[in-house]
């Protein structure tokens, strides 16, 4: 059998051709979509603020910081008074869990609790979300989707055809939610104008969004182990490789790198998130840029000095969380979200367990640092196309409920559970129980999103710890040429970035040669980046960014 069986042939096959299900018929690839903001407003909700009574932050948000509450509020509101499923038919729903899965429906009385509060029963079909792209390749080639499905844009934007896929599959829900007819579902008209138009493909508007933080991911630590040998955290790249030697010993199964801290060094060295802006008014996407390939070259030494887990060296996509939470890897990069579930899954068992947040860092001491700027929104919450308008509009409804934001007894229950069983409250914070642990997982949230609050007041520090490195961070954001015009990505390109990626990272494992980059990077301009390259010059120009 030939090569493609391999995954990452498949993928890239998926991604280039099968994609859609029912395409045996050549059809051309996407060239790609770009639509400047302010002419998405007609698809997508016109925003109407939920204010909540007495709800005043003890930390003011700003554009690119989200306000912190540094208690919990002594009352919640309850936002919707009616139970939104009411047809009694079961609700399918796929969603990811970077946790362990809990126990399912019958042995959980979590989903007792918020289904009974529903008014129906949502069946989870939860996947890793570590390998979640490739069940989801899979799942839309098949065409056969669950009602309503979680899709994140960090995969969405390595499928091939992946517009093509969700017109196909996925109701258009401008009908119900397009300028003041959101008025029938007031918490997702709450979201902000910008993460709706990123719910647009193909100029349908067809993904509930998950609102976004304005950075993608930071550096952790484990604070404690840090301590006890005595380190700092890194201030530069330089310092990475110093912690790398004194962290590392095999012998007491520790190690210093964890999976994904090849981001952090992209960043780190100055590339940009995607492209930029040069000197001469063209445009450079980050695999040719010479911070890039700096970036490679400093991360495969540190894979060939022993210094990453090596579950990660022999899985890329091994799980990060667990290795950490055992103390075994000491520093990686991660979503800011992971900084409270971590907290919450590992220091019941370990109270010295300190994961801690460190500030963006430059490649080389008294270097300038830059932070990568996110898309106003980064998953997306579809529904299956056909199912009626009384079935799309219960669904919705169950999303609207489902989104309701911090101060609400709704956004506690899908948080934290029912208070004396799931969790307790001590001294105005939340204690979560051992079958709180056990049963409570994000699922439900997956069904809609919210505006952002940094309200986990319940571990100590979080708050202001993470408001005052927002608060730094939001000075260093890089300067894109993209932002407020929302582009999709050329099938091309977007079929490229899984391969290249792969080889990217036998590259760091020694199975082939940093000077193979090259030539790796040729194949990426030759099969469509260059293409790719054409067509946001193309929306640049259009746009007055060139």
């Amino acid at each position: 059998m030939p090569d493609n069986t391999t995954r990452r042939a498949f993928l890239g096959l998926v991604g280039a051709s099968v994609l859609v299900a029912g395409c045996a018929e050549k059809k051309e690839l996407s060239r790609g979509t770009a639509v400047a903001a302010d002419k998405l407003k007609g698809l997508v909700p016109a925003r109407i603020p939920f204010d909540i009574p007495g709800l005043k932050p003890d930390l003011p948000g700003g554009e690119f910081v989200a306000p912190g509450f540094l208690t919990r509020p002594a009352s919640m509101v309850q936002a919707v008074t009616t139970k939104p499923l009411t047809s009694g038919k079961e609700v399918t729903a796929m969603t990811p869990l970077w946790n362990t899965v809990p126990p399912g429906l019958g042995s959980n009385s979590y989903y007792d609790s918020v289904n009974e509060r529903l008014g129906g029963v949502v069946r989870f079909n939860i996947s890793d979300g570590n390998t979640y792209g490739q069940k989801m390749s899979t799942l839309l080639a098949s065409g056969d989707v669950p009602e309503m499905v979680q899709i994140p844009n960090w995969e969405i934007v390595k499928l091939a055809r992946f517009t093509e896929a969700a017109n196909k599959l996925f109701a258009d829900l401008s009908p119900y939610l397009a300028g003041d007819r959101a008025k029938d579902f007031p918490l997702l008209a709450n979201y902000d104008t910008a993460a709706w138009q990123y719910g647009v493909f193909g100029g349908i508007l067809q993904g509930i969004p998950w609102q976004n933080d304005p950075f993608p991911f930071a550096t952790f630590v484990r604070q404690d182990i840090l301590d006890e040998l005595g380190l700092q955290q890194p201030r530069s790249g330089d310092d990475l490789v110093a912690l790398g030697k004194a962290i590392t010993d095999a012998k007491k199964k520790r190690w210093a790198f964890g999976g994904g801290m090849e981001q952090e060094m992209q960043r780190a060295f100055g590339a940009p998130r995607e492209w930029r802006k040069k000197s001469d008014g063209t445009l450079e996407y980050k695999y040719e840029t010479a911070e890039f390939a700096a970036s490679i070259d400093f991360m495969t030494k540190l894979f060939a000095a022993g210094q990453v887990h090596p579950d990660i060296v022999a899985n890329q996509d091994a799980d990060n969380k667990g290795i950490f939470g055992s103390g075994q890897l000491v520093i990686y990069r991660d979503g800011l979200g992971a900084w409270h579930e971590n907290l919450g899954r590992f220091q019941p068992d370990n109270p010295k367990f300190d994961q801690q947040i460190v500030a963006p860092y430059p490649a080389r001491p008294g270097g300038t640092a830059i932070m990568w700027r996110n898309e106003p929104a980064s998953m997306f919450c579809f529904i299956r196309k056909g199912l009626g308008e009384a079935r799309t509009r219960e669904l919705l409804a169950l999303a609207n409920w489902c989104s309701a934001p911090f101060g609400t007894q709704e956004y506690e229950l899908v948080n934290n559970g029912v208070e004396g069983k799931h969790y307790t409250v001590e001294d105005g914070k939340v204690q979560q129980t051992a079958l709180g642990r056990k049963e409570v997982a994000p699922t439900y949230m997956f069904l809609s999103g919210r505006p952002n609050a940094n309200a986990m007041s319940q571990y100590e520090g979080l708050v202001q710890g993470l408001y005052d490195w927002s608060t730094g961070a939001a000075k260093l954001l890089e300067k894109d040429p993209f932002v407020g015009i929302r582009v999709e990505v050329p099938s091309k390109m977007a079929g490229l970035a899984k391969p290249t990626e792969d080889k990217m990272q036998e590259i760091f494992r020694g199975k082939r040669p940093v000077s193979e980059w090259p030539r790796i990077l040729k194949e990426w301009q030759e099969q469509g980046g260059n293409e790719a390259r054409e067509f946001y010059m193309k929306v640049a120009r259009e746009n007055g960014r060139l």
